[in-house]
């Protein structure tokens, strides 16, 4: 899968604003609604001065280039008036039901985005993140961007636009009035800058320790066995009571700065109404003309009140999302290995390993030159003392790891001129704990192959000896599994993980000993299915069992990151080395 963003492209709100180009067929009609609203609302403003007029004076009055006569006051100004309210009303429904669709639709993209790139990332990306405070990102994050972006095209657009309406009636009506408020008005940017700004740094502490309040919780749920085993549950939440009053400490100062903002943008908003009041009340104690006027300019001037307190929440609304985006960009512009090469074919000849080194991100070097092959058709078994890079020699041929030095090569082809998605393909993979995700039988089963037909689902769960269990299952398939397969048995999981690799028919097979967590009896059922599976295929597994090792063909034995010895069970046992040491010193069936 490729990520939908390209690394080094717009962020934060240009991320979000270039997807509206897509939502042009609700956006433009969303925005002339919003204009409808807007000269609704000022026409409103302009026509209650003279209506008002007309009752003091009882003559005609001037509406701008009109004449409204007393049979036009009496009824047809009136209706007007009420008409423009319905008008209002209706437009401003229909904006925000379109604008808040653009807003949803845009966000549903932003979270595509995000979710692509973390499939995408490889997982050495992952080895210094933890998968808690990423789901603090997914949720709360993404959550507080859409709160605000959704309301905010909504709000901005609408408030701007009858800000402005309102503003050319108070100027229409009268230049000296309109300038008081006209002053005051870009007087608050300032204070608004100055908010925001803070709001964000707020936001981006309380967020950041949101994260980490949200990683410390995950983890301890994990181990939640562990915790109460231990009768560790006080000292648990003591490191909970701690993080939290961390994040509290955050917030406090984020609902501070965000509780001053309104009322600061209001104080001044009714600085402004109470100076043109002033101002206007003396005109009309020297002028009683300018009566009607100046209700009308004091109608638009109060209408303007709650476009712009909205406008001055959405700011601080953008602030919190602003602070989110940054966090999101995060991984968003986050680098994913590229996914170029040629397709592979299944391997007919062997798999070489040759001098091959790893190193991970924390320095510790895992692999120190291995080399050895794997003779298409055959089986074999990689051996040695906990820590001496068994796995490492799985990450890199599954591409969870890029070697630093060496070769992997596939019937002479260099790996590293492979697809990663042609390389994986071509491998099946069963670990020591199988992975099962929330769901039923059957959407596991098809994370090996999606387009697998009923049948071949069944006769997968036939190979892997658990048909008959499923089939017992109230929902057969659709059982559904429970978070990790919590509802399976350890076997129950490890014969699904089997089915799922019979149906992806790999290649080459990749085992981390599936069976040496399992119980006799278990192991005993698990290794019919993987006694299906290896037939007549090449095999590279993992071993602790010695009756699994002895089946190998060869055996590669690995010591802190180098091949130590390599050859048959009883070559090995001859040699009287690191292997038959190993065997020495196993209990029962089990290497160590």
């Amino acid at each position: 899968m490729q990520a939908t963003t390209t690394p080094g492209g717009p962020t934060g709100w240009r991320r979000l604003l270039r997807r509206t180009r897509s939502e042009a067929g609700a956006l433009v009609p969303g925005v002339a609604a919003s204009l409808v609203a807007a000269v609704a609302a000022s026409l409103w403003a302009s026509l209650v001065g003279p209506l008002l007029e007309s009752l003091i004076r009882s003559s005609d009055v001037s509406w701008g280039p009109f004449r409204l006569t007393r049979d036009d006051l009496s009824w047809r100004v009136p209706l007007a008036v009420v008409l423009l309210a319905v008008v209002k009303a209706v437009a401003s429904f229909l904006h925000s039901g379109l604008m808040g669709r653009v807003g949803q639709r845009v966000l549903g993209g932003l979270r595509r985005d995000l979710y692509s790139r973390l499939l995408d990332l490889p997982p050495r990306w992952y080895e210094v993140r933890h998968s808690g405070e990423l789901l603090s990102r997914f949720t709360s994050d993404v959550a507080q961007v859409e709160f605000a972006a959704a309301g905010a095209l909504s709000s901005l657009v609408k408030d701007v636009l009858q800000v402005l309406g309102l503003l050319a009636v108070c100027l229409s009506i009268d230049a000296r009035l309109f300038l008081v408020i006209f002053i005051v008005l870009p007087g608050t940017i300032v204070p608004v800058s100055r908010f925001a700004r803070s709001a964000k740094k707020a936001a981006g502490r309380s967020q950041a320790s949101l994260g980490a309040l949200s990683m410390m919780a995950s983890e301890q749920l994990q181990g939640l066995p562990v915790v109460q085993a231990l009768r560790a549950e006080g000292a648990a939440l003591t490191r909970f009571d701690a993080e939290q009053d961390r994040y509290l400490s955050a917030m406090k100062r984020s609902l501070f700065v965000r509780g001053a903002f309104s009322p600061t943008t209001e104080f001044l908003g009714i600085l402004g109404v109470a100076a043109a009041v002033t101002l206007g009340s003396q005109a009309v104690l020297a002028e009683p003309a300018l009566a009607g006027k100046l209700v009308s300019f004091l109608a638009a001037s109060l209408l303007l009140y709650q476009p712009v307190k909205s406008i001055s929440n959405t700011v601080s609304e953008l602030s919190r999302a602003t602070a989110a985006l940054a966090r999101l960009d995060e991984v968003l512009d986050a680098v994913p290995d590229l996914d170029g090469g040629r397709d592979l074919a299944p391997l007919k000849d062997a798999l070489v390993l040759d001098g091959v080194r790893l190193t991970y991100p924390d320095g510790r070097e895992a692999l120190r030159g291995v080399s050895f092959q794997v003779k298409a058709g055959s089986m074999v078994a990689l051996v040695g003392p906990s820590g001496s890079g068994k796995s490492s020699v799985m990450a890199t041929l599954l591409e969870f790891a890029t070697p630093s030095h060496g070769d992997l090569r596939w019937d002479g082809v260099p790996l590293a001129s492979v697809s990663r998605r042609a390389r994986r393909a071509q491998l099946g993979w069963v670990s020591q704990e199988p992975v099962m995700l929330s769901g039923t039988i059957r959407q596991n089963l098809m994370l090996g192959r999606a387009d697998a037909t009923e049948a071949e689902l069944w006769t997968a769960l036939e190979q892997a000896h658990l048909a008959h269990v499923v089939k017992g299952f109230a929902g057969g398939l659709e059982e559904e599994v429970g978070e990790r397969g919590s509802r399976l048995s350890g076997g129950q999981r490890q014969r699904l993980a089997i089915a799922r690799a019979f149906l992806r028919q790999p290649s080459v097979l990749l085992l981390d000993e599936p069976t040496s967590a399992l119980d006799a009896a278990t192991e005993a059922e698990v290794q019919e299915g993987l006694e299906a599976l290896m037939r007549g295929r090449t095999t590279l597994v993992i071993a602790h069992r010695l009756s699994t090792v002895k089946r190998a063909a060869r055996i590669v034995v690995i010591e802190a990151g180098v091949v130590v010895e390599e050859g048959t069970h009883d070559e090995l046992l001859g040699r009287h080395g690191v292997y038959a040491r190993l065997v020495a010193a196993s209990r029962g069936d089990t290497l160590g």
